[in-house]
């Protein structure tokens, strides 16, 4: 039987060898397409896309991630490996896989630079975030 691999540490190695190149090799791209098999197309399509957003927060300095995925947008929180979607919901915290393809895409996004930023005042944290808390909650009721 072969061992399960460790997905995040697969993809945080990968995407430290992007913050030094800046490309995406075919090798690293190979790599990552035998551990998330399914999941990397859609991931390179929402960075192909531009579909991943950095929310900077003033004057706190607090960061916000969102990805565009095919059904619409999820708050990923980088720190913790975690994001909003369903997939993450059933099939992540059931363990039936470890990161979904907006974990994924996040991670190359940032490590290559290929991401929007925008600057938001702090006095406006608590309306980005709700969307998406309102979104997790009510999948737990």
């Amino acid at each position: 039987m072969i061992p399960k691999l460790d997905e995040d540490a697969i993809l945080k190695r990968v995407s430290q060898e992007l913050r030094r190149t800046h490309e995406l090799t075919d090798e690293q791209k190979l790599t990552l397409s035998r551990v998330f098999e399914k999941r990397l197309p859609p991931a390179l399509g929402i960075i192909e896309a531009r579909n991943v957003t950095s929310y900077h927060f003033k004057p706190s300095d607090r960061t916000l991630w969102i990805v565009k995925g095919r059904r619409g947008d999820y708050q990923v929180m980088p720190d913790s490996m975690f994001c909003t979607c369903d997939d993450y919901y059933f099939r992540v915290m059931d363990n039936k896989k470890q990161l979904c393809y907006h974990l994924v895409a996040q991670q190359i996004a940032e490590a290559l630079g290929r991401f929007e930023t925008s600057e938001i005042a702090d006095s406006r944290y608590a309306e980005m975030t709700a969307k998406w808390s309102a979104h997790v909650s009510s999948r737990r009721s």
